[in-house]
């Protein structure tokens, strides 16, 4: 179900105005039909949750120095790297799956610590997205990269992941942010992303990494025209 602008606005007890200041700042999970915003309502409740757990340390509507950084998925996942057959189990055992491969690119991760914090957000409600993707990530960061990563998990069979549309899970993006902050704008970024149907297919193909990564160049330059601040 998506919801219109008018909706976010009753939802959040805020004006419309506010929420168009969110879709420009890249603070909220949106997509565009023609040239309305809509936003869904499977995202929103994972975003909601997310916000309540960072609201204490983040402001929405302030700006830092550290958010003048571009934007890019695609670059983003190149330095977090696309992992394939990632062996299948519990929920837990294959995140740990997960984080151990990557691991072996992001050295400084503390494996055991992440898992535990990501195990606690899961329990509050599902980070799955729809269409067979999930977004595991800790409840609030302890700890944070220098560079911001994302690095995606293709599974060698979908795992249920109590997902609102009911789809099994087979591909799994996990984002190492700078900052709270960042994480939000990524993840609202990531998502709109994923609106596009090319994307959404080559993720579901379980695509080469080259075609991948140049795919996801292309749809952002056009998808956002120019690169996002």
């Amino acid at each position: 179900m998506n919801l219109t602008v008018k909706d976010m606005a009753a939802l959040l007890n805020v004006s419309e105005k506010t929420i168009y200041r969110m879709i420009n700042n890249d603070t909220i999970p949106c997509f565009r039909v023609s040239s309305q915003w809509r936003f869904d309502k499977n995202e929103i409740t994972s975003w909601l949750e997310d916000n309540r757990s960072f609201s204490k340390k983040v402001k929405m509507d302030t700006q830092s120095i550290e958010d003048e950084e571009i934007i890019s998925i695609a670059e983003f996942i190149q330095r977090g790297g696309i992992y394939y057959d990632i062996p299948t189990g519990s929920k837990q055992s294959v995140i740990l799956n997960c984080l151990e491969r990557i691991q072996a690119r992001i050295y400084d991760m503390d494996t055991g610590k992440l898992l535990r914090l990501i195990m606690e957000r899961e329990s509050l409600c599902s980070t799955a997205v729809g269409h067979g993707i999930a977004l595991p990530h800790p409840k609030t960061f302890e700890t944070f990269s220098v560079d911001s990563y994302i690095a995606i998990c293709h599974l060698q069979k979908p795992i249920p992941f109590e997902a609102l549309d009911h789809e099994d899970v087979n591909t799994l993006f996990f984002i190492f942010p700078k900052s709270e902050r960042r994480f939000l704008r990524i993840q609202s970024v990531l998502l709109r992303l994923l609106k596009d149907e090319d994307v959404l297919s080559i993720i579901k193909q379980v695509s080469p990494y080259d075609k991948t990564i140049s795919i996801l160049f292309n749809k952002e330059a056009e998808i956002f025209i120019s690169p996002l601040k």
